[in-house]
């Protein structure tokens, strides 16, 4: 065989291989907050840092002000959802997620304490996962707003797993009271 159809028939191959990489993508919800620092700065860095880690991002929401959750003396944050695309199962994704909030200096001090960045996993494709430091989708996702509202400008029509209503009809009933649109 000449090397023409022996070089043909690698790039054949390579595009089975990447094609069924794509296929296999997982499609998967984050959610970014932050409440410390340059707060766009922390957003837009924190994209940065999932692409360079085999997370693509797909689908990025608005930006939103949102007033704080469990712990109401601290600085409002800016709250972001993504879709992104990935190879990595679950726990590597946590594991890359906490990689990089370490990487960007959060420190691990009160629960729903200040941060300078926080990364959720709300949704891996349909799984329901229930493990010590692993749930999804995210136990706290319903209660809220300044998840469930960025979630509906990239994904209104999904359907999180147990649940028979898309994201558009679940926040049709949510209260938004200290949700702002920051930017697009």
């Amino acid at each position: 065989m000449s090397s023409f159809f022996q070089n043909k028939n690698l790039i054949l191959i390579d595009k089975i291989r990447i094609s069924d990489k794509i296929y296999k993508m997982g499609r998967v919800y984050l959610l970014l907050g932050t409440n410390v620092g340059n707060l766009k700065e922390n957003l837009m860095r924190a994209l940065d840092e999932l692409e360079k880690n085999e997370i693509r991002i797909v689908k990025r929401s608005k930006i939103y002000k949102t007033k704080p959750w469990g712990r109401f003396t601290q600085p409002d944050f800016l709250n972001m959802a993504v879709e992104v695309k990935t190879l990595l199962s679950p726990r590597e994704l946590l594991n890359r997620i906490k990689g990089i909030e370490k990487k960007m200096g959060r420190e691990l001090t009160e629960r729903w304490g200040p941060r300078i960045i926080d990364i959720d996993i709300l949704f891996y494709d349909n799984q329901i996962i229930k493990e010590s430091d692993l749930i999804i989708p995210h136990p706290y996702f319903f209660e809220r707003a300044f998840a469930i509202i960025p979630m509906v400008d990239i994904a209104s029509d999904f359907i999180p797993p147990l649940h028979s209503k898309s994201l558009k009809e679940l926040a049709s009933g949510v209260d938004c009271e200290g949700i702002e649109i920051y930017c697009d």
